[in-house]
């Protein structure tokens, strides 16, 4: 059995605040405290996914540069994707059909979402028929490949906003938002174990949970602005496509900020 992790940040436990990247601020500490606190989540889900019978668990390192998670901490029986995200051949590298389950830790709701901790991506789809956030985009794109998304951690409106989308999901509220800078959170431990105990209903629970399909054709569209900071629609026309993983990898090869399939070396540097 195989099994795709898929992380995020802004959804863990005591995360609130987005994180400035700049080595030489003061509050390195904290980013680098909030990552043991994201290493901690996806070693649970890890864990998890293996004494559920997985003799294989990928875990991708979703957000920012792509070295969030202090991944020699992690069970060593897992592998990680990681570098430079959005450098390689997809957004989610190597999620495919032979995968049995998609896990997503440490989620955040989409743009717009009142009082979410840190909302943003608002992907808007056949001119508002439906909308995505990032967690449920990678259910959507999983469900390209039918692969059932059976698990989701994160705060009160990424939970139950999979919830709605996917019924029988299981989900772990680590966190109740009480504005988009504060929450009031689970302590980081009984985070792990809800975690835990989450992925491992999750995956007993695979074929119970359908995939988390939206039938083409799709138009795709992005509500978004650099920074997060408000919402605004990047293109003024959608992109077309068959397939909601067609149309969103269209699209996001017409952002600045990505270089899928970078073959040659352009001097990119850790950031």
């Amino acid at each position: 059995m195989k099994i795709y992790i898929e992380t995020d940040i802004e959804g863990v436990a005591g995360f609130c605040f987005f994180e400035h990247a700049d080595p030489k601020m003061e509050n390195i500490q904290h980013r680098h405290r909030m990552y043991r606190l994201l290493t901690d989540e996806v070693n649970a889900a890890v864990r998890a996914a293996f004494d559920s019978g997985a003799d294989e668990v990928l875990v991708n390192d979703g957000h920012s540069s792509g070295y969030n998670i202090i991944f020699e901490n992690l069970d060593p029986r897992c592998r990680i994707i990681h570098g430079r995200n959005c450098s390689g051949p997809h957004w989610l590298p190597l999620l495919d059909s032979s995968c049995d389950a998609l896990v997503l830790v440490g989620m955040h709701a989409m743009g717009a979402t009142p009082n979410a901790i840190l909302p943003h991506s608002k992907w808007k789809v056949n001119g508002g028929a439906i909308y995505l956030s990032e967690g449920s985009m990678a259910a959507a794109i999983a469900g390209d490949y039918s692969v059932p998304t059976v698990f989701v951690s994160g705060d009160d409106k990424i939970t139950a906003e999979l919830k709605s989308k996917i019924p029988g999901i299981e989900t772990a509220q680590v966190k109740q938002a009480l504005s988009v800078y504060q929450a009031c959170s689970v302590i980081p431990a009984r985070a792990c174990e809800m975690i835990y105990a989450g992925v491992k209903r999750g995956i007993a629970r695979r074929s119970e949970i359908k995939p988390f399909h939206i039938p083409g054709p799709i138009r795709l569209n992005l509500l978004d602005s650099t920074g997060h900071i408000e919402m605004k629609e990047m293109f003024p026309e959608d992109v077309e496509a068959p397939t909601i993983d067609q149309a969103f990898m269209k699209f996001e090869r017409r952002m600045d900020w990505t270089s899928f399939d970078t073959s040659k070396v352009d001097g990119f540097v850790f950031p």
